[in-house]
């Protein structure tokens, strides 16, 4: 049997002086596939675009240019849409994209939201196309086909060729654990990820894994969500903050909704559920430019009760490196789990 290729890895420093801020966050997570489609209420064309969950980022351009591609068609089906100004309701990625592409077609917008709390800017960075495990065959085909539109968009942008994001996207070594499956089968069959390599991490102080090697999307989400707000500052695209109760109330009769976990209640829609998420984000490391890799694994620890149970660890190279993950469904508050923290930070201690 061959000998494994060893790589050697940097690890992240994760000491107190280390620990810089501890993120919470709520995902709007819809049971078995996001929502992309449109419907008519009084008169009013609502196109819904929400509940990609902990995916935002992997789904983005697909889910905007499918959501936009149906106002389109509305429209030459009834001239009378045609020109009329548009809400969008929601200022995270989402939002945000809706609009630019939208104004720099010509139409008239305006982005309304609660307040300028976003999620978007904290995920991690992993470019993450997985289905639902309870999707079926035809929700399968359109997360296949929503990630790879996406993922040759982020590559546009890598090469400099998208018209208004500069930066933010990068190819990075990706390391998964070998009973992971991030979804890049029919990625790799299309030519658009390599093949993984199986090799053994060694971090230079005992600690060595065997893993999945991957060379991927690492999508820096500060930078990414930094472009959207730079850009719909220049194009003057107003932001109106305050609380929508009802899509209903809003004077526009062409709507988006791009709500997130807000799109639950506008939309009446019980597959909708809130999903928390712990992020840590790293402070005072050593050449950061070491750690430019991604880890995704699973780690044995132990709960409550004493009994062993399996948890995803995440590290990214966003800032000085970031930490995670959890997925605590149906919890939607953000102060709530805060012994998360430390769970994250024991994993992390243990693994590097």
């Amino acid at each position: 049997m061959a000998k494994l290729r060893i790589i050697h890895l940097e690890p992240p420093r994760i000491s107190h002086e280390h620990i810089d801020q501890k993120i919470t966050c709520i995902r709007a997570h819809r049971e078995r596939l996001f929502r992309v489609d449109t419907e008519i209420i009084n008169n009013k064309l609502i196109c819904h675009n929400y509940g990609q969950g902990g995916a935002g980022w992997t789904f983005l351009f697909f889910c905007v240019k499918k959501s936009i591609d149906m106002l389109e068609l509305h429209i030459k089906q009834n001239h009378k849409l045609a020109n009329k100004p548009i809400c969008i309701v929601g200022a995270g990625c989402y939002g945000l994209l809706t609009a630019i592409t939208l104004a720099r077609a010509g139409q008239i917008v305006r982005i309304i939201a609660k307040d300028g709390y976003v999620s978007s800017n904290k995920a991690a960075g992993f470019f993450f196309p997985r289905h639902r495990k309870v999707s079926t065959p035809e929700e399968i085909s359109v997360f296949q086909s929503a990630g790879m539109y996406s993922y040759q968009m982020y590559q546009q942008i890598i090469r400099g060729e998208h018209p208004f994001i500069k930066t933010g996207p990068r190819i990075i070594p990706a390391y998964y654990g070998l009973d992971i499956d991030p979804g890049f089968g029919p990625y790799i069959k299309k030519g658009l990820v390599k093949a993984p390599k199986k090799v053994r991490i060694d971090f230079g102080n005992g600690k060595t894994y065997d893993v999945n090697e991957y060379h991927t999307i690492f999508m820096n989400p500060s930078e990414l969500f930094a472009e959207l707000q730079r850009y719909v500052k220049e194009m003057n695209i107003p932001i109106d903050y305050k609380e929508v109760t009802t899509l209903q109330s809003l004077p526009e009769s062409i709507i988006f909704n791009c709500a997130g976990i807000g799109a639950k209640k506008l939309a009446q829609d019980r597959r909708v559920i809130p999903v928390q998420g712990h992020l840590i984000t790293l402070k005072n490391q050593p050449d950061p430019q070491k750690r430019n890799y991604m880890i995704n694994t699973k780690v044995t620890m132990l709960d409550a009760e004493g009994r062993t149970r399996d948890e995803i660890m995440y590290y990214a190279p966003k800032h000085e490196g970031v930490l995670g993950i959890t997925f605590k469904r149906g919890e939607h508050s953000l102060t709530a789990n805060f012994h998360e923290f430390d769970r994250i930070i024991k994993r992390c201690r243990d693994y590097f």
